[in-house]
């Protein structure tokens, strides 16, 4: 069984800025009354094994959310409740555990997985037997580009993410040549592809750079793009696998903007780049919440029960609110009626911002957020377009 490990597929690099300051959960409190009718919303993901902790915040988003709704709840409302299944973040363990979850008649929708690839082989399981699917966290392009009616994507996808960067570029540096770079490996294609293409109808002349994953040879490739001659430079890749090229393109001579993808907004970034990582932007799914008002009290909530909200927990709570909404405004009691309310053009109002949903599963109108590294921390700078969702 292959583990899906090298693919950022996850909010790229929220795993690491999941990991710090994370409590073991408390118990839930008891359902309500036994009469009541209950909803189960099922959780896919890893709960053993390496990446456990991160399946575990997802969960505790979702937990969270239900939680939520119940305290909310009226006399002739649903009950709801969640059920984890451990797929390992094993491509075959995930395609196992969605077998287990549709053979529960009480789950009627799934939150999950948590790699890219684990998540689109799920995602053709459930579909065959109509299960509804909300992906909180992965944005591997392919998801959501296999024709699936039964998906939704509740970040964004890669190419979105690289799309929305070029646009970025273009209006803060105007740049006349942009170099691409990313690897030969699972992520950064995709966000790599948007970027070009979006450069390019943009005016904005590009290079791309392809190197290793296995074996990097970082200066070879900052010798290429830099004879090229670019006034920006575009890393789609993550941290672990691609931060040192920061430090050889700045020792080749490269002083101008530096851009990457969601893989670089994590913590790690500024204990491997250094003092050469101050000025990196990175653009991330993920809003600035401490900017957004109309969630304060579920953070504060959240935050007395776990600790700290990390990105994972956040995007699963979203995806237990559109699950939630959609039950609560159709009174679905199947699976069925779930995915024909799921399909409905209808906003939703979550955690990480508005939700409006294409027949595709992607978002109406993605957005993505770009911060700035000074100092050792990471500096909110702004959103793709505006968004009423945050102060700023």
């Amino acid at each position: 069984m292959a583990r899906i490990v090298r693919r950022g597929a996850f909010l790229g690099g929220a795993a690491a800025l999941a990991l710090a300051g994370t409590r073991r959960a408390r118990a839930a409190a008891s359902l309500d009354a036994p009469y009541q009718s209950v909803a189960t919303i099922a959780v896919c993901g890893p709960f053993t094994g390496d990446e456990s902790r991160l399946g575990e915040q997802i969960a505790n988003g979702v937990r969270q959310a239900c939680d939520d709704a119940n305290r909310l709840h009226g006399t002739l409302d649903k009950v709801y409740q969640m059920q984890t299944f451990d797929d390992q973040n094993l491509l075959a363990e995930a395609i196992v555990s969605a077998g287990f979850a549709i053979d529960n008649p009480q789950v009627l929708c799934v939150v999950g997985h948590l790699g890219g690839q684990a998540t689109e082989a799920a995602a053709k399981v459930y579909n065959n037997k109509g299960m509804p699917l909300i992906v909180p966290v992965s944005t591997f392009d392919r998801i959501t580009g296999d024709g699936l009616t039964n998906v939704l994507r509740i970040s964004v996808k890669d190419s979105s993410e690289g799309r929305l960067g070029a646009k970025y570029a273009l209006d803060r540096y105007k740049p006349k040549k942009a170099v691409v770079f990313y690897q030969d490996g699972d992520y950064g294609y995709d966000v790599a592809v948007g970027f070009i293409q979006q450069a390019e109808a943009d005016k904005i002349g590009t290079f791309d750079v392809q190197f290793a994953y296995d074996k990097p040879k970082f200066d070879l490739a900052a010798k290429k793009g830099l004879a090229a001659q670019p006034d920006l430079v575009f890393l789609a890749g993550n941290t672990a696998d691609m931060g040192a090229l920061v430090g050889s393109l700045r020792a080749q001579g490269y002083s101008g903007p530096l851009l990457a993808s969601q893989g670089f907004y994590n913590t790690a970034t500024f204990k491997a780049l250094g003092s050469t990582g101050d000025g990196l932007v990175v653009s991330s799914p993920l809003p600035p919440l401490e900017l957004a008002p109309s969630v304060f009290h579920i953070r504060s909530d959240y935050e007395q029960r776990y600790g700290a909200m990390s990105p994972l927990a956040a995007f699963g709570y979203a995806a237990a609110q559109v699950a939630v909404a959609a039950i609560h405004r159709t009174g679905a009691t199947d699976r069925g009626a779930l995915l024909r309310a799921l399909t409905l053009p209808t906003n939703y109002d979550t955690l990480v911002g508005p939700r409006q949903f294409l027949p595709t599963g992607d978002q109406v109108d993605p957005n993505v957020f770009f911060y700035v590294a000074r100092g050792g921390k990471w500096h909110y700078d702004r959103p793709a377009h505006p968004s009423s969702f945050i102060l700023k």
